[in-house]
């Protein structure tokens, strides 16, 4: 459906325990654009695990990607800050989730 909600959510707009979509929101969350959850994949991706082009979350792993335990190409993380990524994040308004430390 369009939008779909449920355990397992497919749609356009998926929220459940498992959504799959364009954007989706939940405990496992598959989407083409974005991708919100505790496990996220995705083309912008946030969660505890996050997974993407851009990637933000506790562990995190994208072209541009940021968190606690964050790898790719730019990357901000607490042992690791890119002039790169921190022009992405900020160019973005996505500097609020990511904060060099």
């Amino acid at each position: 459906g369009v939008v779909a909600i449920g355990g397992l959510a497919r749609g356009v707009v998926a929220l459940g325990g498992l959504a799959v979509g364009l954007v989706s929101l939940g405990g496992l969350a598959i989407g083409l654009l974005l991708a919100v959850g505790g496990g996220a994949i995705g083309g912008l991706a946030l969660g505890g695990g996050a997974v993407g082009g851009v990637a933000v979350g506790g562990g995190a792993a994208g072209y541009y990607a940021c968190g606690g335990g964050a790898a790719g190409h730019a990357v901000l993380a607490p042992m690791r800050q890119d002039p790169e990524a921190e022009e992405f994040f900020r160019t973005w308004g996505l500097e609020g989730l990511c904060r060099a430390r």
